[in-house]
């Protein structure tokens, strides 16, 4: 499907799973803009439509936001992405890392909805993306602040669904699997989910970047114009197992 003269935003395309979003889009003729909220990369040097904003303050998305317009003029979509795993129990975790790590990935998406989104609805409609987890839905047993991020942006894309609706934007949030990037960082000894990951999902594989790139690619197309509020799991079966065998 072609989206020819149509502008996503990437908010953290430090991750594997982001940058499968941002090539997808590419593809499907976007204009891709992306943000590296802890500084740009080494290889991001002398390339135009990157940017580094961190996404936890207002007044930095604000400037995000005035970015774009300089950059690209208007914003269709927005693709929230930041996606950072700590592995902290709830004894263990201090109150400055529990407020930093679901600040990251809970408040980011709220900032970034909150400024970015207004713009999409002023450029006369568009869509919102959440790539989240199915930690949104099954406790890690490894990062307390991870998942109580994860919930709470299943909550806000429910929110907004009523809110920007009213205004011509949808919001719409995928549910990722863990993959080979995040295995490790998921393992947990309390709750096995994430062990011997093949084994577990129905459809014997473990789930990659590119997945969740053409869901995303779906839902900010035309072909989704009625898609609104909607929460995509891409995890070839996996929060359904039960028990080993």
């Amino acid at each position: 499907m072609s989206m020819t003269g149509k502008v996503a935003l990437i908010t953290d395309a430090s991750t594997q799973a982001a940058e499968a979003v941002a090539r997808r889009l590419e593809q499907d003729g976007m204009t891709v803009l992306r943000n590296y909220p802890d500084g740009l990369p080494e290889e991001t040097t002398g390339k135009s439509h990157c940017c580094a904003f961190p996404t936890v303050s207002l007044k930095s998305v604000q400037e995000l936001s005035a970015w774009v317009k300089e950059s690209a003029g208007h914003l269709d979509s927005l693709i929230h992405t930041d996606n950072v795993i700590f592995r902290a129990s709830v004894a263990s975790i201090s109150e400055d890392d529990f407020r930093t790590y679901v600040n990251r990935n809970a408040k980011s998406a709220f900032l970034t909805t909150k400024v970015l989104a207004e713009d999409i609805a002023q450029n006369g409609g568009g869509t919102v993306v959440y790539l989240s987890s199915l930690h949104d839905e099954k406790p890690t047993g490894v990062s307390v602040a991870y998942s109580a991020g994860r919930g709470a942006i299943k909550m806000l894309c429910r929110e907004m669904t009523l809110f920007l609706g009213r205004k011509n934007v949808r919001c719409n949030l995928v549910e990722m699997d863990t993959t080979a990037e995040t295995a490790e960082q998921l393992d947990s000894l309390i709750i096995p989910f994430n062990y011997d990951l093949s084994t577990k999902i129905a459809l014997r594989r473990m789930t990659k970047p590119d997945d969740f790139a053409g869901t995303v690619s779906f839902l900010v197309s035309d072909d989704a114009s009625q898609v609104n509020g909607a929460e995509i799991r891409v995890d070839g079966g996996h929060l359904f197992h039960y028990f080993d065998r």
